[in-house]
C-alpha cells in the first residue's frame, strides 16, 4: 500500500476545483466566464452511439452529437446563446450539474488525464425535468494562469435524446 502524497492532494484537489467550477459556471450561466477555462485549441466533443457498446471515435466520418475542434466553436455557440439566436436555448432551461468520482488517470504535473462521472438535473419551461449522465474525460493542461482545459471527451449515457442538447446541459 502507497501512501498518498502532498504533491498528490494538492493536485487532486486543484483538478476537482477546476471541474468544479466548470459546472458552477454553466449552471449560473456565466458563460463568458466558463469559456476562459478553455484553451484556444481545446477540442469538445460528444460521441453517438454506433452501437450499445461502441462510441463513435471519427468526428469526420461518424455522428457526433457535439463536436468542436477549437474553441472557436464553444465561442460561436456561447455568442448564439447570449444574442438568443439559438433555438435550443429559449427559453433557457434551468440546470444542475453534480460531478462525482474525480479521477486522476495519468500525466504529470504541466499534462493531466481526468475522468469522472456527471449528471445534469434540468427543469425546461416546455419539457419539464429532465436527467440524464455519462462520464468526462478530461485533457488538462497548465498555462502561466494555471490549469486549462485542452480537451473534453463527453460519454452521454442516456439512449434517448428527446431535448435540444447544449453545452450547458451535458
Amino acid at each position: 500500500m502507497s501512501l498518498v502524497t502532498d504533491a498528490e492532494i494538492r493536485l487532486q484537489y486543484e483538478v476537482e476545483r477546476l471541474i468544479f467550477r466548470e459546472a458552477y459556471l454553466l449552471d449560473n450561466r456565466m458563460f463568458d466566464d466558463w469559456l476562459g477555462l478553455y484553451l484556444e485549441d481545446a477540442e469538445y466533443l460528444m460521441p453517438a452511439w454506433i452501437n450499445e457498446t461502441t462510441l463513435a471515435t471519427d468526428p469526420n466520418a461518424e455522428l457526433f452529437l457535439i463536436y468542436f475542434p477549437t474553441k472557436a466553436g464553444l465561442d460561436d455557440r456561447v455568442y448564439r446563446i447570449n444574442t438568443r439566436d439559438s433555438y435550443a436555448s429559449a427559453p433557457m432551461p434551468r440546470s444542475a450539474h453534480v460531478i462525482g468520482n474525480v479521477l486522476i488517470l495519468g500525466g504529470d504535473q504541466d499534462r493531466i488525464e481526468v475522468t469522472c462521472s456527471w449528471t445534469v438535473h434540468q427543469y425546461a419551461d416546455r419539457k419539464g425535468p429532465r436527467s440524464h449522465g455519462g462520464r468526462y474525460d478530461y485533457v488538462l493542461e497548465r498555462g502561466t494562469d494555471g490549469l486549462k482545459i485542452a480537451k473534453k471527451h463527453i460519454t452521454f449515457l442516456n439512449d434517448r435524446v428527446d431535448i435540444p442538447l447544449d453545452v450547458y446541459n451535458v
